[in-house]
């Protein structure tokens, strides 16, 4: 069969720009969907028919991946508002790559930072995280005027039966389109009581059993009303035996590795990464309740994965890698993570893993490092070791 060659080229109403994912490891997945392509088609029709003006409006874009809506409206100006640090660096990327003098015209907004005024025009990308969605619509429901466009986009199959009853709850009435190209839009009206519904932040919090540690997090962390199977798992297997210097927990969520090993290694550097700025929030809190910080060295990172970490720096990476980014499974970012470890851990330093079984990391790890060792399995789950020789 001849090999054939994927067109990246995204063609919008409003220019066509050659975009790319991060990681983009996978050549057959694309930095936009037809929800991208509808949001902006239809928005371009609002436009031509005067009942919408750009010029001059106030745009908020909620949840882009990779600037698919952020780009084609840097031109106007726009706020981006999100909780992937990943998804802040593939937009100011691509934006530097397709249009360079607009990249200053896109301010970007992180979950921890706070909305100001009111805005025109606000375009989300609904995402998996229902609690995540929720919160971010209530904070919303307070800059916004009855008379503020709102519309969302999501392909069909990915549309949740409760996401319209969560936004006409934290919004107002909402409707959904026809599907075009297997994608839907959501028409969202604002009314006067939404703004009353707003909440404050939700931290969710449990307590491990056992130790009766709390643990803390926030809307957008993975398993956040309690402890997940594998790092239940992990946490029954963890490493010892050595004197670590200087340990990471990447993709450290709402740090409960983190906490464990700055525990039993007092006087070790911990450092806490992950792509979601939430995590880190919540790693922060989780360490903050349980140890002594006094005098610990202990640093927060928002990366995507180890990019740009000091090579040849630390001794031990524990890690529960994602093998999701949004609504595609695989494990592009679980690659990216061991190929960036190896890079970055000292001779003779280790990386120990948690994972499915039938995701196969142990072939991976021997392919990079030349060996790995099985240090506990269980029906679902798989404890690994790696040494970077």
């Amino acid at each position: 069969m001849k090999n054939h060659i994927i067109n990246k080229l995204f063609e919008t109403p409003f220019g066509d720009y050659t975009l790319a994912r991060i990681p983009d490891n996978n050549k057959n997945l694309f930095a936009w969907n037809a929800a991208d392509h509808y949001l902006l088609k239809h928005l371009f029709s609002l436009q031509q028919s005067g009942d919408v003006d750009l010029s001059g409006a106030r745009i908020l874009i909620l949840n882009d991946a990779f600037g698919a809506l952020t780009i084609p409206l840097a031109q106007f100006s726009c706020d981006s508002y999100g909780d992937s640090f990943v998804s802040h660096t593939a937009i100011k990327q691509n934006c530097l790559h397709c249009c360079p003098d607009d990249l200053d015209k896109v301010n970007f907004l992180k979950t921890s930072d706070q909305f100001n005024g009111y805005y025109d025009i606000v375009l989300f990308k609904e995402i998996k995280n229902q609690a995540f969605l929720q919160e971010e619509m209530e904070n919303i429901a307070q800059h916004i005027r009855p008379d503020t466009l709102i519309m969302g986009g999501i392909m069909a199959k990915n549309l949740q039966k409760n996401t319209i009853k969560l936004l006409n709850h934290a919004i107002g009435d909402t409707q959904a389109s026809l599907a075009w190209k297997k994608a839907r839009l959501l028409f969202v009206k604002p009314v006067a009581t939404a703004a009353q519904n707003k909440k404050q932040i939700q931290i969710k919090q449990y307590q491990l059993e056992q130790t009766g540690e709390t643990i803390y997090n926030l809307a957008n962390v993975f398993s956040r009303n309690k402890l997940d199977i594998g790092t239940r798992f992990f946490l029954q297997h963890l490493p010892h035996g050595r004197d670590y210097k200087a340990i990471i927990d990447l993709g450290c969520g709402s740090g409960i590795l983190a906490l464990k090993m700055a525990q039993q290694y007092p006087q070790a550097k911990i450092t806490c990464i992950d792509e979601s700025y939430m995590a880190l929030s919540s790693a922060k809190m989780t360490l903050e309740e349980n140890l002594t910080i006094a005098g610990r060295d202990i640093c927060y990172r928002a990366g995507n994965a180890l990019t740009d970490y000091p090579a040849d720096s630390t001794d031990l990476i524990v890690c529960n890698p994602p093998f999701h980014q949004q609504y595609v499974v695989g494990d592009d970012i679980a690659w990216q993570m061991f190929k960036q470890a190896k890079k970055t851990l000292l001779k003779g330093g280790e990386l120990w893993i948690v994972g499915n079984r039938h995701l196969a990391y142990h072939v991976k790890l021997q392919r990079l490092f030349g060996n790995y060792k099985q240090i506990a399995a269980n029906n679902k789950f798989v404890v690994l070791k790696t040494i970077n020789n």
